[in-house]
């Protein structure tokens, strides 16, 4: 009789794990893990510095004209 021919028990697991791996990668389950694209970019009118912030930051200053004083306030002052 002759007997039968052993088979590492590690390689069996790791045909199982690699096979059941395979499955799940084909239905989508590891959708996206493995793949390596640059999905944002970057425009340069979008950096901003640090000047730009402290632009936006301080308050806008209307200069004094004759034409934006109220005459209705400097005859409350004559």
């Amino acid at each position: 009789m002759e007997s039968s021919r052993h088979t590492s028990p590690a390689i069996l697991a790791f045909a199982i794990v690699a096979g059941c791996a395979f499955l799940l990668q084909q239905t989508g389950f590891f959708n996206g893990i493995f793949s390596t694209d640059i999905l944002a970019s970057v425009k340069a009118e979008d950096i901003l510095s640090a000047s730009d912030i402290a632009a936006m930051e301080r308050p806008v200053v209307q200069p004094m004209t004759a034409a934006s004083i109220d005459p209705a306030e400097t005859a409350s002052v004559r």
